[in-house]
């Protein structure tokens, strides 16, 4: 059985996933094709594929010299069409059906009589959607065979949308945990080399992400210097990864502070561990588009406590109150002030036994569950009847009208 699966590009998480994914599929006469649209651009510009994996099965990518925001939507749903085209799966998995690759193969599916089945996580909270905006939603939905998306606190979004429960299946987002665990446990064995390198304080709250209006970033910043005003203490210390459009704003503000605040540019993942590995906490505080949060797995499988937004759509899922972490409101600066406070007033001891709950928690989220998901997805398609679209005069006119459009956020 011939597998092709399909996206704007594949970069950071994806890789390993997918390489984990081939393999299990080889064991099990069957084998994946990569189909990247686009080589260059994404909110993950920064990072190209993963040199820690060995890729086993093909991997094509469409404009390997473009950005996707460079690729017009007609141009790419019909250069993907035609790669679909020439792979002829038998099944093709893709993209969210707002992006060319989710249109696009639902088109092709349709027109060739074969299973798709659709990668997304973003909920109805994430992106306000007209009546009109919903309804194509719906009636493109009507002809996916199944859906991957993120865990069972997604199943109320997709059902509005008409997606039977019985056609979902979770686990869309994991990371490779033992490249975090590992390499995260290396640098407390070089805790002080690190630290001088980086310059990072004896102890630190790390926030990493793009420094952008939806990640909060200022109401963090301004949370920690409350706490450092209301305990006068010097020894702990908060460290962002990132860069973006808020970025000269955020510095402003821990300027006119006297806060123990460091600003690091993006980093590779090997870096990265060394940053988790020396962290006492990681903190999240998303204000809304936060569809998952996989910097989440990665702090988990680095075995640190989280403090995070409930508008993230992992909070509910791998953090338990209290036990591994807490959530907060993310306008609320004054409870992630308390939040922060009660956390540096914590025992070493008591530190390390939250992280190692986060552990715990995460072990059960590794690459065996994203491709025996998938497979799970797969073998679902396999079983149900062969068919074209579902209303063919309204939704062959939608989709051959829709191309999909990417709109980095």
């Amino acid at each position: 059985m011939k597998i092709a699966i399909c996206h704007t590009d594949f970069r950071i998480y994806w890789p390993p996933r997918l390489a984990a994914l081939a393999e299990f599929l080889g064991k099990n006469n069957s084998s994946l094709h990569v189909i990247e649209i686009a080589g260059k651009g994404s909110p993950y510009a920064f990072a190209g594929k993963s040199a820690h994996v060995i890729f086993p099965c093909p991997w094509t990518c469409l404009f390997p010299e473009k950005r996707m925001e460079d690729v017009s939507p007609r141009v790419a749903s019909t250069r993907l069409y035609e790669m679909l085209d020439a792979v002829s799966p038998d099944i093709v998995i893709a993209g969210a059906i707002a992006f060319p690759s989710g249109a696009t193969a639902v088109r092709w599916a349709r027109q060739k009589r074969r299973p798709v089945i659709i990668m997304d996580d973003a909920r109805l909270k994430d992106v306000p959607r007209s009546a009109l905006v919903n309804w194509v939603k719906r009636r493109i939905y009507a002809n996916v065979d199944a859906l991957f998306t993120s865990a069972a606190s997604h199943i109320s979004d997709y059902k509005y949308w008409g997606v039977p429960e019985n056609k979902m299946f979770f686990s869309v987002n994991v990371v490779d945990n033992s490249f975090f665990t590992v390499r995260s446990d290396i640098a407390r064995q070089n805790a002080a080399k690190i630290r001088e390198k980086y310059s990072l304080p004896k102890h630190f709250f790390l926030g990493v992400g793009r420094q952008i209006p939806k990640k909060n970033w200022g109401t963090l910043i301004e949370a920690f210097c409350a706490v450092v005003r209301e305990t006068i203490n010097d020894e702990w210390g908060l460290v962002l990864v990132g860069d973006g459009s808020e970025a000269t704003l955020l510095k402003k503000i821990v300027d006119k502070s006297n806060a123990n605040i460091l600003f690091l540019p993006f980093q590779d993942q090997e870096t990265i561990c060394q940053l988790y590995g020396l962290a006492e906490c990681f903190v999240l505080p998303s204000i809304y588009g936060e569809t998952w949060g996989n910097v989440i797995n990665e702090a988990m499988a680095s075995h640190l406590p989280i403090i995070i937004s409930r508008e993230c759509g992992c909070a509910d899922t791998l953090v338990r109150e209290e036990y591994n972490g807490w959530h907060f409101d993310p306008y609320n600066q004054e409870q992630l002030t308390q939040i922060l406070g009660r956390f540096m007033q914590l025992r070493e001891e008591e530190r390390k036994q939250i992280g190692e709950r986060s552990f715990e928690i995460i072990s059960d989220w590794g690459l065996d569950r994203f491709y025996k998901s998938a497979w799970q997805a797969i073998q679902f398609c396999r079983n149900i009847p062969v068919h074209g679209y579902a209303s063919p005069l309204v939704d062959r006119l939608i989709l051959n009208l829709w191309k999909g459009r990417y709109r980095p956020v």
